[in-house]
């Protein structure tokens, strides 16, 4: 199984023979299909881990709350005031929130990251009316609390909230601030207002989109690489102090011999219309020591997906992919030996330095 997280099958199945000592033992086929079976048993494990606790709190089994089901988050704690107000004046800041810079050691930070794999072809003759998807999905989660972690996935974004959830339950940390962090996708939004709302929860979008989706709108409405980056600039500037309003007003004030397609100017101001809820001072939470990406969420995305699963020439099936990502995340969780002998799963986050 710990094989199943580095390479392929074929490989795998060879070390495992040359270490048994056998020339003619497992197979690669036999191989996949014992870790996808492994994976998939692993993913229901955490599934009924996840509903046990939901229902034991007062929850669907979908992760809603049940109308006579009272919840109360704790109350929001943030960093003093003081240490608020001098970082402030250090960055010549007048108007800020100190409940919008959450205490650190009280928070939970949770980045969600979707990423798809090449799908195998499961339909011949090809049939254009009733083609499959050509990828398969994946929703990674990466769960935070001081130095503890826990990485869950999902074959769907609902799925992996309602974990989530359970997860949160099961460690004492729902009632907790929780910190989301996650790129500009409008179907992760809506699902954690959704999922969320009843919590002590906000949305921080990830600087590095912010960033990149204005870099590549730009380069598709102003004339040249040249004018592009003389206007980022300033127009980032904006975005990093939080400052949409000053952002979209530089948009609109854009001299007109220098826009190639005023379309995409457009679509950026619907954008940062749509997210400015989710658009901090970024720069007073990097003084304050808060975190501003969801880096480690496309960090855990890469342990347990794209690494074993993005290569050349690879296909997956849904059950086989979210399978093997369930083998990679309990790897990284640290459960493959609990799990192999005791058939059970901790759900526990743990402290991966220790």
């Amino acid at each position: 199984m710990e094989f199943a997280t580095e390479t392929s099958n074929r490989k795998a199945a060879r070390w495992l023979n040359r270490i048994r000592l056998e020339e003619a033992g497992v197979g690669s086929t036999t191989y996949r299909n014992l870790v996808e079976r492994e994976g998939t048993a692993i993913q229901e494990q955490i599934e009924q881990k996840s509903e046990e606790e939901l229902r034991r709190n007062g929850f669907k089994g979908n992760g809603e709350l049940l109308e006579e089901t009272e919840f109360t988050p704790n109350r929001q704690r943030h960093i003093e005031q003081a240490a608020i107000e001098n970082a402030a004046i250090k960055l010549n800041i007048w108007e800020y929130s100190a409940s919008a810079y959450e205490l650190p050691s009280e928070a939970v930070n949770v980045s969600i990251d979707d990423v798809c794999v090449k799908r195998q072809t499961e339909m011949r003759p090809k049939n254009e009316e009733t083609q499959q998807p050509k990828r398969v999905d994946n929703t990674v989660i990466h769960v935070q609390y001081n130095r503890k972690s826990y990485i869950l996935n999902a074959a769907s974004l609902l799925g992996g909230l309602k974990l989530l959830i359970g997860l949160l339950l099961f460690n004492g940390l729902l009632k907790k601030q929780i910190v989301i962090f996650a790129d500009g996708a409008r179907d992760i939004h809506n699902a954690v207002l959704k999922m969320l709302s009843f919590t002590n929860c906000k949305i921080i979008l990830d600087w590095y989109h912010l960033k990149k989706k204005c870099q590549e709108q730009l380069s598709m409405a102003l004339k040249g690489s040249k004018i592009r980056n003389e206007f980022l600039e300033g127009f980032l500037a904006c975005l990093w102090f939080g400052n949409i309003d000053s952002a979209i007003k530089k948009l609109q004030n854009i001299d007109s011999k220098k826009v190639k397609n005023n379309d995409y100017i457009i679509k950026l101001v619907d954008y940062l219309q749509r997210v400015r809820g989710y658009v901090p001072c970024y720069a007073l939470r990097k003084e304050l020591g808060l975190r501003n990406s969801s880096n480690l969420g496309e960090k855990a995305n890469d342990i347990v997906v794209s690494n074993r699963q993005k290569h050349n020439g690879m296909s997956w099936s849904n059950d086989g992919s979210v399978a093997f990502a369930a083998v990679a995340a309990s790897s990284h969780n640290r459960e493959i030996e609990r799990w192999v002998h005791n058939r059970d799963i901790n759900f526990q986050l743990l402290d991966l330095s220790a």
